[in-house]
């Protein structure tokens, strides 16, 4: 087999893509919107697609551990020692902001107001709870992992002149 399965590949894209979205607008649009009732609305679309991503996540690796793996690449035990733990990190910080995340928003009574319409005023910062705090540096440690993943892809693909992404496309 030369490239993952169908499955794979969707569970892959779809949530690299909710990933950079959840990334971007938790980093340049959520942190500079005051906590206020206005940024409700914002925080529960954050919150929906923070929980799908962490159980697709969730699911990718409960698949990856049982579904077929194409044939191993050729390179060097090095770089398959990199590509390996960069992808154990991945998942692991993927899992650990979701925990965070979920952490925090009980803390702050955030699904009590945003899901069952608890009158309450936000916290002036989410930074005020030490979670707040691992959320936001664990979302720098995952920004950092998915650009050394992409950088390993293309100098992959360089270095071999092999169409890497094959493998994981349709």
């Amino acid at each position: 087999m030369t490239r993952y399965t169908s499955r794979s590949v969707i569970l892959h894209w779809l949530s690299g893509g909710l990933l950079i979205f959840l990334l971007m607008t938790g980093t340049f649009v959520l942190s500079n919107m005051p906590n206020t009732v206005e940024k409700l609305g914002s925080l529960k679309i954050h919150m929906i697609l923070g929980i799908l991503t962490t159980l697709i996540s969730v699911m990718r690796i409960w698949m990856i551990s049982r579904a077929p793996k194409p044939e191993a690449l050729s390179m060097s035990p090095f770089r398959a020692t990199m590509m390996k733990a960069n992808h154990i990190a991945i998942y692991g910080v993927i899992i650990a902001i979701g925990v965070s995340g979920f952490v925090l928003a009980q803390s702050a009574s955030l699904g009590q107001m945003i899901f069952f319409g608890l009158e309450k005023e936000l916290y002036s910062s989410f930074k005020d709870f030490g979670v707040g705090i691992v959320h936001g540096f664990l979302t720098k440690v995952l920004l950092f992992l998915i650009v050394m993943h992409v950088a390993g892809v293309v100098s992959y693909a360089i270095k071999s002149k092999n169409n890497i992404i094959k493998r994981m496309w349709f």
